[in-house]
């Protein structure tokens, strides 16, 4: 299928401008075509996907453009078509807790990873607690 910028922000669920920037980081192929006629196909949006599903790992921009420079294609299309369903599907939606750590602080992570960093999570406010008792 073929995107128009603003159809393939909307599809992924980022802005045009992240898009531009994914290009010139080389993250994502340019489109086909040039200006108001550009065009991105559905590699394009698989790619985005799969960047969104690393960086809520928390893995750093240069460590995914890595990653897909030495994952094979077949690879990174099998992970990005996992998440195309979800996200079809309407199972997809981000959410973040937000919790306050003794009125001055604030953690911030999804309920995706709660389970997953629980420990860390833990060990944090016990770590502010008892530097604010300091």
């Amino acid at each position: 299928m073929e995107y128009k910028i603003s159809e393939l922000a909307d599809k992924a669920g980022v802005t045009k401008r992240t898009i531009h920037y994914y290009i010139s980081k080389g993250l994502l192929l340019p489109p086909e075509g040039s200006g108001v006629n550009s065009l991105y196909n559905d590699e394009h949006l698989e790619r985005i996907l799969l960047i969104k599903k690393l960086q809520s790992e928390y893995m750093p921009l240069n460590k995914i453009r890595e990653y897909i420079l030495e994952n094979p294609a077949e690879n990174v299309k099998r992970e990005s078509k996992k998440i195309k369903t979800k996200i079809n599907r309407g199972e997809v939606q981000e959410i973040y807790i937000r919790e306050n750590v003794c009125d001055i602080f604030e953690i911030h992570y999804s309920e995706e990873n709660r389970e997953k960093y629980k420990h860390i999570i833990e060990n944090v406010k016990k770590y502010v607690e008892k530097m604010m008792e300091d």
